[in-house]
């Protein structure tokens, strides 16, 4: 059953069971009302009626008038119980009606001054409501059959129902459109659902409405569009893992294959050997920032910060590239202002994020100088390399720490570079708290940096 359906079924059920439900107290409470309301008015006609009688007029003659005016049964009763008047009854049958001196009626009204009460008349045969006063003679009666009130209740009764009729009908009609304006966008947002499925992430198709359901809309489209700032990342990453592992497999493929040439001379041999194990390496490297990119990514890497100090990470850094600068004629400084000689990080993750740098900067720099230094901010302190190399250009510097992602593609891949290295870098920082910095001129340099925040309060660790 559809949404809109069930909406509707459901307020129409609760509506239905809300109207039965105050139709039935309200019923009681009226049927209650309506017969108290008779019975006082009975009384207020039978103190008019026993302030009438008095001497001068015949107790009949008062009977048959006052009935004819109130459209009541008007009885007169004397003391001694017998029924002197009747608006009913005329001659020998009033005489034949019987002593009325115990009546209930008559009973309350000689104890309590007024007397009420409900019963099937023995001279009519009908159910009747009868309200006795005293009188100075006697007492003075004044009866009206139940079907009056009856009627009463009938029509007051057939009020309230129209009356609920036509709020259910209402009702109903404001479920309908209710349930047709819930449903509608409910039903798109399940269509735009199963589109995703299906790879269609388009958040065009999403239509804004009210309330939750228009929060759930917005949500879906955030979904949407992230799923498409995530498709395009994955077909990316497919497509760039292909084209970087593309090119050493056929470099391996093609000198193993020449290697099985058993004429091939044996200094070309060595050659060729090198280069696929050259090619190899730069296979496992990548797979290897992959690795660690997706640990850092999912989770899997959390960061054990502790009090580094920089000159101490950094020579250890500089001793295993020192090959790779002088190799280049490079001169490789460091700078450590006294505010800035420690860090707080992660010990292995810092000489990651500066041996990646320190490789990055010896890899575009041709000549000069790259410098290793640090930086104090308010709530931190900032980690970098700067170099005097080739720079990079502006409309690249908003890229350059996505995965894969090369201002000068061939040229990064003839150094040797995965394309990894400055995404790990990120990440890195990023799992710390902190953020990522460049800033590059073409032709004069670049210089990037890694923000690591203070240590919070009351955290205690001494360097190794």
């Amino acid at each position: 059953m559809r949404l809109a359906y069930r909406v509707l079924l459901f307020s129409s059920v609760i509506i239905i069971v809300l109207v039965v439900a105050i139709l039935a107290i309200v019923d009681n409470r009226l049927y209650g009302s309506i017969t108290a309301e008779s019975a006082e008015s009975l009384a207020r006609e039978a103190r008019f009626v026993a302030s009438q009688w008095r001497g001068g007029f015949e107790a009949d003659s008062l009977a048959d008038a006052a009935g004819r005016s109130l459209q009541r049964r008007v009885t007169l009763i004397d003391s001694s119980g017998v029924v002197v008047g009747d608006s009913e009854f005329d001659g020998s049958e009033l005489r034949r009606l019987s002593n009325h001196l115990f009546r209930p009626e008559i009973v309350d009204a000689s104890k309590v001054g007024t007397g009420v009460s409900r019963r099937v008349s023995a001279s009519k045969g009908d159910e009747e409501i009868y309200v006795a006063v005293p009188a100075g003679a006697g007492f003075a009666r004044v009866s009206v059959s139940t079907a009056t009130v009856e009627n009463i209740f009938d029509r007051a009764r057939r009020d309230i129902l129209t009356t609920g009729l036509i709020a259910l009908a209402a009702a109903m009609i404001a479920a309908a459109l209710f349930a047709r304006n819930v449903s509608r966008p409910i039903v798109e947002l399940r269509d735009v659902a199963r589109a995703m499925t299906d790879r269609d992430f388009d958040p065009a198709r999403i239509s804004d409405a009210p309330g939750e359901v228009g929060d759930l809309a917005r949500a879906l489209s955030q979904l949407s569009t992230r799923l498409t700032s995530l498709e395009t990342t994955r077909r990316d990453f497919v497509a760039n893992v292909s084209h970087e592992l593309r090119t050493p497999l056929t470099v391996v493929s093609g000198f193993a294959e020449t290697l099985t040439d058993s004429d091939v001379p044996l200094a070309e041999r060595k050659e060729f050997a090198e280069m696929i194990l050259a090619n190899t390496r730069r296979m496992q490297q990548i797979v290897d920032d992959l690795l660690d990119l997706s640990r850092i990514e999912s989770g899997g890497w959390i960061p054990k910060p502790e009090q580094v100090d920089l000159s101490e990470v950094v020579g250890e850094i500089l001793a295993s590239l020192e090959p790779a600068a002088s190799k280049k004629a490079l001169a490789v400084r460091t700078y450590f202002p006294a505010p800035a000689t420690s860090a707080w990080a992660d010990r292995t993750a810092i000489r990651q994020i500066l041996s990646n740098l320190v490789e990055n900067a010896i890899r575009h720099t041709s000549r000069g100088v790259i410098t290793v230094f640090s930086e104090a901010a308010p709530d931190g302190v900032w980690v970098g390399v700067r170099d005097t190399g080739e720079g990079i250009p502006e409309e690249h510097l908003t890229r350059i720490f996505e995965r894969f992602y090369r201002a000068d593609a061939s040229r990064a891949r003839d150094h040797g570079g995965t394309g990894l290295g400055l995404a790990i870098v990120r990440h890195m920082a990023e799992a710390h708290g902190g953020r990522v910095r460049v800033t590059s001129r073409e032709g004069e340099g670049t210089a990037i940096a890694a923000f690591f925040p203070s240590p919070p309060s009351g955290a205690t660790s001494s360097s190794s």
